[in-house]
């Protein structure tokens, strides 16, 4: 039912390609138009306990990058300006105080991942 009110809106999820071969355990940087010039946005796709999740690539402590890669103890994104990390399922940090990492919206179908940013 939320698919259909968000497509009524306009809100359509973007396709991440073969995300279902992300392994479990682990950080991708997907990067969607161009960011730099203000007209995109770059996330950081996880797989936790099988299930992908998706946080804002910037770390809301002060503007470093959640990276890419193993994720800590397996299951925690972790921005490196300062070791913080953060649950991918709520955006919380587990190690500091610090505000929520933004996350999304994400459905994995056939393979592939819709995010909707």
């Amino acid at each position: 039912m939320l698919r259909r009110w968000l497509d009524k809106l306009g809100k359509k999820p973007a396709l991440v390609k073969g995300a279902g071969r992300l392994p479990e355990g682990t950080a991708k940087k997907i990067t969607f138009g161009d960011p730099i010039a203000g007209a995109g946005q770059e996330v950081i796709l996880c797989r936790v306990e099988g299930t992908l999740h998706a946080l804002d690539v910037m770390c809301p402590h002060e503007g470093g990058r959640i990276i890419e890669g193993p994720l800590m103890e397996g299951k925690y994104a972790v921005c490196p300006l300062h070791q913080y990390a953060f649950e991918p399922k709520t955006g919380k940090v587990i190690n500091a105080v610090c505000k929520s990492a933004k996350t999304f919206r994400v459905r994995e179908v056939d393979g592939d991942a819709e995010i909707w940013l």
